[in-house]
């Protein structure tokens, strides 16, 4: 299965995550902060047939002090 990931600047990340048929299959990519331009992102996914049951987690960097607002 392919998964990609774009912003509003282009593509940003591409994983391949193998899927076998007796057990599940995990993939992760990890980016640097900035890497995704601020605002909206489109995540897409190809697998190569229908009944592919899949999920996708994308998880936010937590806040430092220094980005909190006081």
């Amino acid at each position: 299965m392919a998964v990609t990931m774009d912003d509003q600047r282009g593509r940003v990340a591409v994983l391949a995550v193998d899927c076998p048929a007796d057990r599940v299959g995990v993939g992760s990519v990890t980016m640097d902060t900035g890497v995704v331009a601020p605002g909206s992102f489109i995540v897409g996914v190809d697998a190569s047939n229908d009944i592919i049951r899949w999920s996708l987690t994308v998880p936010r960097p937590s806040k430092t002090s220094s980005q909190l607002v006081r």
